[in-house]
């Protein structure tokens, strides 16, 4: 099984210094996590772009820095406020663009505001985002994510109903536990939509998320649900670095996977 990793796994060590190490690891897919805006630059961009094709290796997706600004900025109630930041996610997709990634991951609004936000202007909006990465070639997407809108499988089902074709989900494991979903409910539910994974191991209840190989998640199942589906998305190891060797880790993981 060929997966890849993010660059995230290496946070906070700055974005092109993390594409090095996931090379330095002999991945062949990442996921680059953008950090700042300076990082969207084009001259940036191309550089990131010259050394993951210099090492044969594939940018799958783009994680916006700004996921923390989305409940705000781009799904909050004050529309002039939407209308500055939104620029920032057509920085985001010409990025993704100019890397050849395919993935845009937006995390979305929490699910506890002050002002209850109404899914119609969720939608609305979410739908300006796919558009832009329409324009780009590239797949907005929407993450399940823990104490977002998106971590409720009712959500994400009314959400795919607005949007149709369109509607298209990044698959996190450890988001769905932290959640309190099983996992394979939000798989089973939508693996016709999945378009991206984000992949982490688990020992409960006192780890919720570790490195693949180190816990008892069913990776087999989880292939096999995709496949059956005709998955034709991949596979990112996202993990944290905080408490871990996670250099050691990943190669860990990696070895787990090629022998799967």
């Amino acid at each position: 099984m060929n997966v890849g990793a993010s660059t995230s796994c290496f946070y906070p060590l700055e974005t092109e210094k993390a594409l090095s190490r996931v090379i330095d690891l002999g991945f062949k897919k990442t996921e680059i996590f953008f950090n700042t805006s300076s990082e969207l630059e084009p001259s940036f961009v191309k550089e990131m772009k010259r050394e993951a094709d210099d090492n044969g290796v594939r940018v799958l997706s783009v994680h916006p820095f700004s996921s923390a600004l989305e409940n705000n900025c781009i799904f909050g109630e004050y529309q002039r406020r939407y209308e500055d930041f939104i620029g920032l996610y057509e920085k985001h997709c010409h990025a993704a663009a100019l890397l050849g990634a395919k993935v845009v991951v937006i995390h979305g609004a929490l699910d506890r505001r002050k002002i209850a936000l109404p899914d119609e202007l969720y939608f609305e909006r979410f739908m300006s985002l796919v558009e832009i990465g329409k324009r780009e070639g590239v797949l907005v997407c929407q993450e399940n994510v823990d104490r977002f809108k998106s971590q409720h499988i009712d959500f994400m089902k009314r959400m795919r109903a607005a949007l149709g074709s369109d509607f298209h989900m990044v698959f996190d494991i450890k988001q769905s536990i932290r959640a309190g979903y099983e996992p394979f409910d939000f798989l089973d539910e939508f693996k016709n939509e999945i378009a991206h994974v984000h992949l982490s191991d688990n020992r409960l209840p006192e780890a919720d998320c570790i490195a693949p190989g180190r816990g008892s998640f069913d990776f087999k199942r989880l292939f096999e649900t995709l496949d059956n589906a005709d998955y034709r998305g991949d596979y990112v190891i996202e993990i944290y670095s905080k408490g871990v060797d996670v250099a050691e880790e990943l190669k860990l993981s990696k070895r787990f996977f090629e022998n799967m």
